[in-house]
């Protein structure tokens, strides 16, 4: 029934079924087109909705899963049946970040990947994050179990700082850290609506950072999803792994609140909390000895473990350099003289018996440094009133925290980290103002592997270690005992520990065991100790304001679609001087602004859509950038089923806050920042500096005959992208194939470089900083991907990609690209929502192959791995839940993304999901 109400209000009643069985609804979306009034189907499938809309106006019926509808309600329109078919057919998805404005995924301009509500449902990992990475073209790092980010098209790091991710229009990333930390922070698994992923360069609307894409969450609207929602997982993890710590739970609880009334005021509420023991890492490879497995402490005095801290070479101590400075003393200790041919030859007889052989001091595995018990708590809220139609104000607020470990140049545990988000935003069908603000703090946070530097050097200073050490290797070289007899009980006195832990000498201090009270005094010590104050604990307490707002002029103009937009941000980075050029109580202030614009014009019966946008920011430190992008689509066939696409982008990011102004001594070497003014601190350029031969700043050598390095400008990394792809609905529109071939072009590339000052002398200092070559840097690839519908719920997927990494003509020495990604990856995947009305099922499989990984923790060869994700799922009606039993790897295949980082095991759980509006 349709009456009019005061003349100004409509009210449109009516139910909502299923077209095959007839069965009510619940949850449908019932929304007024081109307005902010809308409302929802209750537990009988019937709705109610009032509007100011004049008359006549068109309805929008949509639910996840189904065809959506549109009616035109009228004067003379009735009572309404309503009956929703399933969706069967492919490309219905309607996706918003591609061009800023909604738009069909057939007719995105560029790639784009998209997970919806569904989709999500059908993920097998434990969370939909964890899944993103059978997207096409996904590589997925993991550093633990709640640290991993998605990236594309290359150059991966321990950081992913060339992808965007924003989560309802606010960026996901720490202000300090200049990354995401994955999804510790961010939105939970039952208030996600849908993810889009913007593959390749976005930076021309979304903004600084976009080089190789943008991950874009939204959560759900309280005015579209109402109710409560409960979810209880539990699983396990680390079985069968070959470190002896066993089996571990993992327990993850979700809840979501949300209510409206009379479609104006409405809130919602979320939390969370996970907990679990996270992945182990234990390579307990020798990193200078990666292929040999029998490179271990026993049997090599200068092993220096890959998942093992303290033992790092700092200063290389070999016994063939100290062999003459030895043979000297113990030659004149037995009277001989000095420049005598008996003198020499003692000595020389002495030094022949030393072996060219570095010696390492002994350290500790991970486990026993870092904090393995991860926690994750979420909780967020939201207030939203909306005046008529086409206004609607909020206000939102949010706080994370977590403990997990990552990887850096050398592995962190992060401990009570947290982030609070602020958020105020008005809105309408037409543009957007909104602010943010953004404050971060490490908590607890400390460098795992300095951590261990220090506590060595606590309990017995480098320096007497190995005076005991070569004094006992000696004393027991020259009365006749073997080379390794000898090393192992030089390794005794200088630890005072045998090898069951026993100690050697009482009088002398002896080398802390984990669990013991002088290791746990003295390490909780050095982890509460900030590093400028030699110890290891991490001070970030950064904050970050930012505006922006968008106005859609589509309306006003009439014969282009139109959008511009403007933004600005203020950042106070402060680590109390522990990590940045900052001092205590003085943060560095950086002010940044940005403003954009897009016209696109529809042709030829709007067969062809061409699209122009341009983009400029600008930094306190660096000069302004302009980013256009052009793009063209062509669609084809008889129902305009055929798209192809082509497109050209610039995309750009400024440096990193830590590439920019870190300045951390960690002993053998000094990390600073690109910034000239980082460099002043230590009189670069005034006091030139050379490059190392390679990518170890601790030995590898300067190179000096070529003369200083010159150090080119600090300045933005740009990429020039050409792309052009297809995406097409072929046999019925039952298949659905999206293929691309893509060409990157760096200039300014951002890239660790290696130098030293005041080579070869006793006042040499090292630096490892960050540059921006003055050398283009290429890369390309392409990928395909396919989803076949088999009868009404039931998906075949799969996909392949291939990326590459050109060749660099000339490149300085220890220059290092960093690639860091598989040429072929592969997913392959079949479910079925619905292989009888209740139960359902999904199985993914991944391949990728070997590469080779590089970045300041080290080099080497990342074995190639494939891992099966699987489920099945129960609907109970009745109970209005969902159980679901299924696990990501579950062939239990341990694998990991890069070097140090865990090892990832199989996870296997048990969840059951509680949802008001399930149907």
């Amino acid at each position: 029934m349709i009456t009019p109400l005061l003349g100004q209000v409509t009210t449109v009643t009516g139910t909502i079924s299923e077209k095959n069985s007839g069965s009510a609804l619940i949850g449908v979306n019932v929304a007024v087109k081109d307005a902010l009034e809308g409302t929802i189907t209750g537990n009988d499938g019937a709705f109610e909705l009032k509007t100011s809309v004049p008359l006549p106006f068109r309805v929008i019926i949509s639910m996840i899963g189904y065809q959506s509808q549109e009616i035109e309600i009228t004067h003379n329109s009735s009572g309404l049946e309503i009956y929703l078919e399933e969706q069967v057919y492919l490309g219905q998805e309607v996706v918003v970040s591609a061009s800023r404005i909604p738009e069909s995924i057939m007719r995105s301009p560029v790639s784009i990947e998209k997970l919806s509500g569904i989709d999500i449902q059908q993920t097998s990992t434990a969370n939909f994050f964890d899944g993103l990475h059978q997207m096409k073209g996904v590589d997925m790092n993991v550093h633990s179990l709640t640290f991993r980010y998605p990236n594309t098209r290359g150059f991966t790091g321990e950081a992913n700082l060339r992808m965007n991710q924003i989560i309802d229009g606010i960026e996901n990333i720490p202000p300090g850290l200049s990354f995401s930390a994955g999804n510790i922070f961010g939105v939970s698994q039952l208030d996600i609506d849908n993810v889009e992923l913007l593959v390749g360069a976005s930076s021309a609307l979304y903004g600084p950072g976009g080089v190789n894409g943008t991950l874009i969450m939204t959560s759900k609207d309280p005015y579209q999803y109402q109710g409560l929602s409960v979810s209880a997982q539990g699983g396990m993890m680390n079985l069968g792994a070959d470190h002896p710590y066993g089996a571990n739970p993992m327990g993850d609880f979700n809840f979501r609140y949300a209510r409206a009334f009379n479609n104006r005021l409405a809130f919602k509420i979320t939390g969370g909390y996970l907990m679990a023991t996270d992945w182990h890492a234990y390579d307990m490879r020798d990193r200078y000895n990666l292929d040999d497995p029998n490179s271990t402490r026993e049997n090599n005095p200068g092993y220096d473990g890959v998942n093992v801290y303290g033992d790092d070479i700092v200063v290389p101590v070999n016994l063939k350099d100290v062999a003459p400075q030895v043979a000297a003393g113990v030659a004149e200790t037995r009277g001989l003289t000095p420049g005598t041919p008996e003198y020499d030859a003692e000595v020389q007889r002495i030094v022949d018996l030393f072996p060219d052989q570095v010696v390492s001091r002994t350290g500790w595995q991970e486990k026993d440094l870092v904090d393995y018990n991860t926690r994750n708590m979420r909780l967020g809220g939201s207030l939203h009133y909306r005046f008529n139609n086409q206004f609607e104000a909020f206000v939102q607020g949010s706080f994370a925290r977590g403990n997990s470990v990552y990887t850096a140049q050398n592995r962190f545990s992060l401990r009570n980290f947290d982030i609070t988000n602020l958020r105020g935003e008005i809105k309408s069908t037409d543009f957007y103002l909104r602010a943010w603000y953004t404050i971060d703090n490490s908590g607890d946070t400390y460098n795992a592997g300095g951590a261990a530097l220090q506590l060595n050097e606590a309990w017995k200073p480098s320096e007497q270690w190995y005076e005991d050490y070569i004094g006992a290797f000696t004393q027991q070289l020259l009365t006749g005992n073997p080379e390794d007899a000898s090393h192992q009980f030089a390794r005794l006195v200088a630890d005072n520990r045998d090898l069951s832990g026993n100690i050697f000498d009482p009088s002398k201090p002896a080398l802390p065991l984990p669990g013991t009270d002088e290791f746990n005094t003295l390490y909780d010590q050095i982890i509460n100790t900030p590093v400028n104050q030699g110890g290891a604990e991490v001070i970030d307490k950064s904050k970050l304001l930012h505006i922006e707002g968008m106005y859609n002029f589509t309306k006003l103009v009439k014969v282009v679609e139109l959008i511009a937009g403007a933004s600005a941000r203020y950042y106070s980075i402060n680590s109390e001087g522990t990590v940045f050029m900052d001092e205590p109580g003085n943060p560095v202030k950086i002010d940044e602004y940005g403003a954009f614009a897009q016209v696109a014009r529809q042709l030829i019966h709007e067969q062809l859509k061409i699209t122009a946008s341009a983009r400029y920011d600008k930094n306190k430190f660096f000069k302004g950038r302009f980013t256009p992008r052009a793009s063209v689509v062509f669609s084809l066939g008889k129902d305009l089923t055929h798209h192809i696409r082509s497109s050209l982008q610039t995309a750009f990011r400024f440096p990193s806050i830590a590439d920019q102004m870190v300045n951390l001594d960690i002993g053998p070497y000094t990390v600073i920042g690109g910034l000239p003014q980082v460099h002043g601190l230590y009189n670069i350029p005034e006091n030139p500096v050379y490059p190392l031969t390679g990518r170890n700043p601790i030995t590898d050598e300067p190179v000096t005959e070529n003369g200083p390095f010159i150090i080119p400008e600090f300045r933005p990394e740009r990429v020039t992208a050409l792309e052009v792809g297809y995406k097409g609905l072929l046999l019925n529109k039952l298949l659905l194939v999206d293929t691309y071939i893509f060409g990157n072009r760096y200039n300014g590339f951002t890239a660790t470089q290696l130098l030293a000052q005041n080579p070869d002398t006793e006042n040499e200092k090292r630096y490892q900083t960050t540059i921006s070559t003055d050398f283009p840097v290429i890369s390309y690839g392409c990928a395909i991907g396919a989803e076949f519908r088999l009868g009404r719920a039931a998906l075949v997927r799969g996909n392949v990609s291939y990326n590459e990494l050109g060749e660099i003509n000339d490149p300085p020495p220890g220059f290092s690209p960093q690639f860091n990604t598989p040429r072929f990856k592969f997913n392959l995947g079949y479910g079925n929502r619905y292989i009888t009305r209740r139960i359902g099922f999904n199985i993914n499989w991944r391949w990728q192959e070997s590469f080779l990984w590089e970045s300041p923790f080290g080099t080497a060869l990342i074995p190639a791995y494939s891992m099966v994700d699987a489920h099945i799922s129960l609907s109970i009606p009745g109970l209005q839940s969902r159980l679901k039993i299924g696990g990501s790897n579950i062939l239990n295949n341990y694998y990991t993304t890069s070097f140090g980082s865990a090892q990832i095991g199989g996870l296997f759980y048990v969840s059951w999901t509680y949802d008001e509006l399930l149907n």
